[in-house]
């Protein structure tokens, strides 16, 4: 019996030592489920990152080569722009020489047909325009004359005569603001008219 005792005393610690293994070994293959589930979690978050990543890089080289583009774009505008005011300066030059006038503002004023009432107006804008100098010209657009006229030249009579050049203002200004007074109160609110 001592023997029989012996034996379940064993066999029972043997169950015990078993019974703990067992435990241990279901929670080493719980935990390894763990890591291999994370693991899986972590390995299609890359891929997802991985992706992103080469979306990103992607939209980032696009918007250089439009970034690269849009620099070609300007430089080529800018130069156009500047052959188009070597152009504009050439022509103001070769339009019509500067010239000798004449009389003063007043006679200017009265030879034109302005109304005497309305001198003030015209004097407002013309002294902006150009300080009264029928042979300013406008060195950055090529505007000329006494009201700085676009293209130069583009109103009837020599855009350096001041009589045709105040008949001729006095036509733009009645047809585009109905008069001299409404286009100074443009001109105030805007700086150009």
């Amino acid at each position: 019996m001592v023997v029989n005792v012996v034996a379940l005393t064993a066999n029972a610690e043997t169950r015990k030592d078993l019974d703990v293994q067992r435990t241990a070994t279901i929670k080493a293959k719980n935990s390894h489920e763990d890591v291999s589930k994370r693991f899986s979690e972590l390995s299609t978050q890359k891929t997802t990152i991985d992706t992103s990543l080469r979306e990103e890089r992607l939209k980032t080289e696009k918007l250089q080569k439009e970034n690269e583009s849009l620099k070609v774009n300007l430089q080529v505008k800018k130069e156009a722009e500047e052959k188009a005011k070597s152009v504009r300066a050439a022509k103001v030059q070769t339009i019509a020489p500067a010239v000798q006038v004449s009389g003063n503002k007043a006679s200017w004023l009265a030879a034109s047909g302005i109304p005497e009432a309305h001198w003030g107006y015209v004097d407002s804008i013309v002294t902006r325009e150009s300080g009264w100098n029928p042979n300013a010209v406008n060195k950055s657009s090529g505007a000329c004359g006494l009201g700085q006229q676009l293209p130069c030249g583009k109103w009837s009579g020599a855009w350096n005569d001041p009589v045709a050049a105040l008949k001729a203002m006095t036509g733009y200004v009645t047809g585009r603001y109905g008069g001299w007074p409404q286009a100074v109160a443009f001109w105030n609110a805007n700086h150009w008219y």
